[in-house]
């Protein structure tokens, strides 16, 4: 093989064994077979640094993702606008609507679950209803307000995929819950980037902590089992989400910091230990 006309090529310097030559990644230095060419500032990463944000991109361009990983640029379907001034915190009301949907869809799949128990005990039913709602509406809100806190466009949006997952859990005896994600536009950086990602299953194991402190004070069976429950839901959300591989939010977190990744499994799981154990 002729390196020599392979380096002129690439225009980038190269390192090789006597079989096959490697490329070394513009973020970490990381030698690389396969490398990945951002089409943005025409640099070459690895499989850990390809996207945009997570070499810094120098380029121009136009970045939306969702909190579960999911990227695309300029997606059929959005309008992106920047922030209002004078508020750091708002809605659309597009945005509503769509939480509006999404909360209508896991309150389907709750009463399909366990319609005859929450019939039966109004209490259950109500009380579960509200534990639903606030693990998923303020994990979804948190990235959101992280996200406009730093300076970002924020707003939740509904995901057609998601929508049909959901609706399948109606009938499934496998549940999942995903109506929708947070979406996020601007150049955001490697730090931005696992701040973000990290509010959403902080906020579940807050509100664990919340939850055990009542189970200790909670005097009734109801009061009792609807703490316990929603300690297991938040612990549940939180360690779903912080997988660390694919579009979870723990592969992000894993990346930027391993060591409040840890922190973070740590403490759900040990929620989700005392409340289920």
């Amino acid at each position: 093989m002729n390196y020599p006309l392979l380096r002129t090529f690439l225009g980038r310097p190269v390192s090789s064994t006597w079989k096959t030559p490697m490329v070394k990644c513009d973020r970490c230095g990381k030698d690389e077979y396969m490398p990945f060419r951002c089409k943005y500032c025409g640099g070459y990463f690895c499989a850990e640094h390809r996207l945009p944000e997570m070499h810094d991109c120098p380029g121009t361009y136009q970045f939306s993702r969702s909190t579960t990983g999911a990227t695309g640029f300029s997606p059929t379907g959005y309008s992106y606008a920047p922030q209002p001034q004078g508020g750091r915190f708002w809605f659309s009301q597009r945005e509503l609507r769509d939480l509006a949907v999404g909360l209508a869809l896991i309150f389907g799949v709750l009463f399909t679950t366990s319609w005859r128990t929450l019939i039966a005990y109004p209490p259950v039913l109500v009380g579960g209803l509200i534990i639903f709602a606030l693990a998923f509406l303020l994990h979804e809100l948190a990235h959101k307000f992280m996200a406009q806190r730093l300076g970002y466009w924020a707003e939740f949006r509904l995901n057609q995929q998601g929508v049909m997952i959901t609706l399948i859990s109606f009938i499934s005896p496998f549940k999942v819950i995903a109506p929708g994600a947070v979406m996020i536009s601007g150049n955001m950086s490697f730090d931005d980037y696992g701040r973000v990602s990290i509010a959403g299953p902080a906020t579940n194991i807050a509100m664990g902590l919340v939850y055990l402190t009542f189970s200790l004070l909670a005097g009734g069976l109801i009061s009792t089992f609807l703490a316990y429950l929603g300690m297991s839901i938040n612990a549940m959300l939180a360690l779903f989400n912080l997988i660390p591989l694919g579009i979870f939010d723990g592969a992000k977190i894993f990346r930027w910091n391993k060591a409040v990744w840890g922190a973070a499994v740590i403490a759900a799981g040990l929620l989700f230990m005392f409340s289920n154990f």
